[in-house]
């Protein structure tokens, strides 16, 4: 028997390769096939478009959700996109001439200060000192271009960075006052509660949800929490207070109204701020439960170290 075989096929004798050459041949193909990653290999047999095509516009959304900055899971999402713009926007201009920038031009045109980025940002302290140098440095780069050939772009920019159009940015905080009812309205939180509180002068009554104190909070702990911004200006019995609070426990809750308490006190009397300020009532506690940690019995500690 001969190595080429012969198969008859229609009248037509076409020789066939030997056995050993079309294995050969098809481990070449299996192993392109496996080198090919997972995506590749759906992509060329299922069009992507056909996964989608079926689908509404909502129900697209529904399956993902997609954040509106690049930046959103890094730790300053907002700070990091504008440092990306305007590292973009150097980029693109750095070819430009510069200029060293005159004195009197740097004091009568102002970026905006630190507080007030922090507000634009949204970012609390997680802005620091570093992040706001390195958005004024690139600023100032920026603004080194030759004023005769300065991109409109580049100008826009520099605009909404100046402090000049800063009250089109950061909303100015209202002075808060009384109601139509005469009363003084108070929000803070503490842990994971929050309290509303309506102050109006009156005998010393207060209602939580609807419930005298004393029912509402039976541990007595959490009524001098409440009864202390009264003790602090030697106002004891001179308000009526109404508090609606939610979440949290005794303690989260009646420190959630005390602070509540205290600023509206301040809407009723300006002069009690500096005396309820140092009793560290201004500000809420912003501690909370520090989270377990993986491998730890709590979030510090640790499992007990057994030699054997």
């Amino acid at each position: 028997m001969t190595s080429r075989l012969i198969t008859r096929f229609r009248g037509l004798h076409i020789p066939q390769r030997p056995f050993h050459q079309s294995v050969l041949q098809f481990n070449e193909v299996r192993r392109d096939f496996q080198r090919q990653s997972k995506f590749q290999r759906r992509s060329q047999y299922r069009p992507p478009t056909q996964v989608t095509e079926n689908l509404t516009i909502e129900e697209i959304n529904r399956i993902r959700t997609v954040p509106t900055l690049n930046t959103f899971y890094g730790g300053n999402p907002i700070h990091e996109d504008n440092v990306n713009k305007l590292k973009a926007l150097l980029k693109k201009y750095q070819s430009l001439p510069t200029r060293s920038v005159p004195d009197e031009e740097i004091k009568n045109q102002k970026f905006i200060g630190f507080d007030d980025y922090t507000k634009i940002t949204k970012s609390g302290t997680r802005v620091k000192n570093i992040h706001y140098r390195e958005l004024i440095t690139l600023l100032n780069r920026l603004r080194s271009i030759d004023l005769q050939l300065m991109p409109i772009e580049v100008s826009k920019v520099l605009k909404e960075y100046s402090s000049s159009s800063l009250n089109k940015i950061v909303q100015v905080a209202k002075e808060k006052t009384l109601d139509s009812f005469g009363r003084a309205r108070g929000k803070a939180k503490r842990k994971s509660c929050e309290a509303k509180v309506y102050l109006v002068k009156g005998e010393g009554e207060v209602l939580v949800n609807g419930k005298s104190i004393i029912e509402y909070f039976p541990n007595i702990y959490a009524r001098k929490n409440i009864v202390y911004p009264f003790q602090v200006i030697d106002q004891e019995g001179k308000y009526n207070v109404f508090a609606q609070v939610s979440g949290g426990g005794y303690t989260g809750q009646s420190e959630a109204i005390m602070y509540a308490i205290s600023k509206a006190l301040v809407i009723f009397n300006p002069l009690l701020k500096p005396r309820l300020s140092k009793a560290g009532l201004m500000k809420s506690d912003s501690r909370i439960v520090e989270r377990k940690k993986p491998g730890k019995l709590k979030a510090r500690k640790s499992p007990t170290w057994v030699k054997r």
